[in-house]
């Protein structure tokens, strides 16, 4: 899946290349496409492709506290609060 995401991070930009040059090609079904129509598709793509892609890669905040709680060394985590018990 990664993999496929990163295609199509990399297929974005000719998108928005082919459609500011020939917007007919990326919006075919319309009788009359413009270079703004065409453009927007390949930046949404961009957009859209670069956010799934960094959502599945890069590891969320709680994620990582959950992992370094888990890592923490046993006696660090057992130690007695003694300061304030008087």
């Amino acid at each position: 899946m990664i993999q496929l995401m990163l295609v199509l991070v990399a297929l974005s930009p000719v998108v928005f290349l082919i459609g500011l040059l020939k917007p007919g090609w990326i919006l075919f079904w319309m009788k009359e496409p413009d270079r703004l129509m065409a453009s927007s598709v390949g930046i949404l793509m961009f957009m859209a492709t670069f956010t799934g892609y960094s959502e599945m890669k890069v590891r969320h905040k709680a994620a990582n506290a959950q992992e370094m709680e888990r890592l923490k060394s046993p006696e660090r985590s057992n130690d007695l609060q003694l300061d304030n018990a008087r």
